[in-house]
């Protein structure tokens, strides 16, 4: 299909994606194919391109299936100066999750030079926002502010399959129109060069997957450390105590929260009330300070073990009111954590618990806490049985917690891993 663009005739070709090194569309379909693609939610790319000119004006990434559209903007010399990330989160409406801006005030700085002038924009549908402007890329300094987009400007209509001058024409994107849509040239010749197989050169965002709950709680399992020089072998899951869930609703959070009602959406996982294990998995190390040889050893991950039963797969449990739609590549929830602590507690019971575990804690110790070694403490409420059970953590911020189910769906095992040290960590055993 050709679209007019400031007097320029630009045509649209579909494909898998835009291959910028060899100024080709990878595995070109055709408009019909990527129609039925869009109608099925299958990926595909759009590239803009002007008649007779190899380098396209703007390419789309589509992926309804994952709630995603992409946008990518080029200059003249095929850099990148405008990035956008879509969410469709409801019918006939796509909310622009993120924009990324370049400025190449050099003719020969390259696509996407970390000299370049940047600015980012984070948003979600709830008002929270942020922008960051680089006036000297990403090698200077930064300032963060609040974002200047209207609010008006954070949603776009979906567009129909085709008619895509509505999204280069947003000025949200820095684009220039009027597009007008004219019939589609049948001479090949006209055609941007077309690609064999290749990468596609994109994919919809991925957020963080479970860091190898299976391999962590697997004794021999063995794993590189990115400071460590020797390999780390996976020793014996250790059970440090047990936890009492007599409602079977599973909070995990910070414990420091739960006295002042400061956790007021808690993060829960319904599980069959009972009484289960909670275990650590772990690895030993050599080390040397001053000369001296020690050994040491890091806590990897915590879990709440509830079924025996092999685990088919892991997902991310999700906080009330957080929609997982809105999460980029590596972006997970979790829990926030202030004091470098977490535990697992029955939710029903989370502010006398806390209340009382921080009571002790002040206070240097007392009847109520009973700890274990390595740092685990646990309450129990004599009233009702219910149980928390805490645990330290590499420092603060915000940890993902994910959750094992077997091929029922039936939650088999809750793990908190050390997102520090696991981020260290990189298996060798299949």
């Amino acid at each position: 299909m050709t679209e007019v663009h400031s007097d320029v005739l630009v045509e649209a070709f579909y494909g898998d994606g835009w291959d910028s090194s060899k100024r080709s569309t990878v595995r070109p379909i055709s408009r019909e194919e990527a129609a039925r693609r869009d109608a099925a939610g299958e990926p595909y790319a759009v590239v803009l391109a002007a008649l007779a000119q190899e380098l396209p004006v703007a390419v789309l990434h589509v992926a309804w299936t994952e709630h995603y559209l992409g946008i990518w903007r080029f200059d003249s010399l095929g850099r990148r100066v405008f990035e956008a990330d879509l969410r469709r989160l409801e019918p006939g409406r796509l909310f622009l999750r993120y924009l990324s801006e370049w400025r190449y005030e050099q003719q020969d700085l390259p696509d996407l030079s970390d000299e370049a002038w940047r600015r980012t924009i984070d948003l979600y549908p709830d008002g929270k926002n942020s922008q960051g402007l680089y006036p000297r890329g990403w090698l200077g300094g930064s300032r963060h502010t609040l974002v200047d987009l209207p609010r008006d400007l954070w949603w776009l209509p979906v567009p129909e399959f085709g008619r895509w001058e509505s999204l280069l024409t947003a000025p949200q994107f820095g684009t220039q129109g009027p597009f007008k849509l004219v019939e589609e040239t049948s001479d090949i010749a006209l055609r941007p060069t077309t690609g064999a197989a290749g990468p596609f050169g994109w994919r919809p965002p991925v957020p963080a997957a479970a860091p190898w709950p299976d391999e962590l709680f697997s004794p021999g399992s063995r794993f590189t450390h990115r400071h460590r020089s020797e390999p780390l072998t996976i020793e014996p899951v250790r059970t440090v105590t047990d936890i009492a869930l007599p409602t079977g609703q599973l909070s995990v959070c910070d414990p420091s929260y739960l006295p002042n009602g400061a956790e007021r959406d808690p993060l829960v996982i319904e599980v069959p009330p009972g009484v289960y294990p909670v275990q650590e998995t772990g690895a030993s190390y050599e080390g040397e300070m001053f000369g001296d040889r020690f050994t040491a050893r890091d806590t990897y991950a915590v879990r709440l073990l509830v079924s025996e039963k092999r685990t088919a797969s892991w997902t991310m449990a999700v906080p009330p009111g957080k929609d997982v739609r809105l999460l980029r590549d590596g972006q997970y929830f979790g829990f926030g954590v202030d004091s470098a602590t977490g535990c697992f507690v029955d939710s029903t019971a989370r502010t006398e618990l806390g209340r009382r575990y921080m009571r002790a804690l002040t206070s240097g110790g007392g009847e109520d806490v009973h700890d274990t070694e390595d740092g685990y403490s646990k309450v129990t409420d004599d009233a009702t049985g219910a149980e928390l059970v805490s645990f330290m953590l590499g420092g603060d911020g915000v940890y993902p917690v994910w959750v094992g189910r077997d091929d029922t769906g039936e939650v088999t095992a809750v793990v908190v891993a050390d997102r520090f040290e696991v981020g260290y960590l990189e298996p060798l055993t299949p």
